[in-house]
């Protein structure tokens, strides 16, 4: 099964490599507890996902934008993560457990309650920049 799931992985980022994406209208880049959105000039509704996430108990998610123009929803969504010895991981996505929206220069605070976490990203309009979450 696993092995199956490799090569069919292996075929679709093939497939993907030779339609010559543009680039992608999300990259990002983590460091501990520390996750950097960049946004390149992504269309209205484009959507994409990171994580999972663990987060400790008592933790608030400190979201800061830097966007030049546009939006971006981030939901927090908790994830059930399966774990196995070849360090390969099966993500189960819940519920939401908050949703917010940040704008140009804007900040948030998100309470969060201990358990795994995916961010589920969405522009609102035309975004390029940059959105920063730092979980303390």
């Amino acid at each position: 099964m696993k092995r199956a799931l490799a090569v069919i992985s292996l075929l679709l980022a093939f497939a993907l490599l030779l339609m010559g994406c543009d680039k992608p209208a999300f990259t990002m880049t983590s460091a501990g507890n520390k996750i950097t959105i960049n946004v390149n000039d992504a269309a209205d509704g484009a959507d994409s996902e990171c994580g999972p996430y663990s987060v400790g108990k008592g933790k608030t998610a400190y979201v800061e934008s830097a966007l030049e123009s546009g939006a971006l929803k981030i939901d927090f969504t908790e994830a059930t993560v399966f774990r196995d010895s070849d360090s390969m991981e099966e993500v189960i996505l819940g519920s939401v457990a908050a949703s917010i929206t940040v704008g140009a220069g804007e900040q948030a605070e998100v309470p969060l309650g201990q358990g795994d976490y995916v961010l589920q990203l969405t522009t609102v309009g035309t975004a390029k920049g940059k959105v920063t979450v730092n979980i303390k």
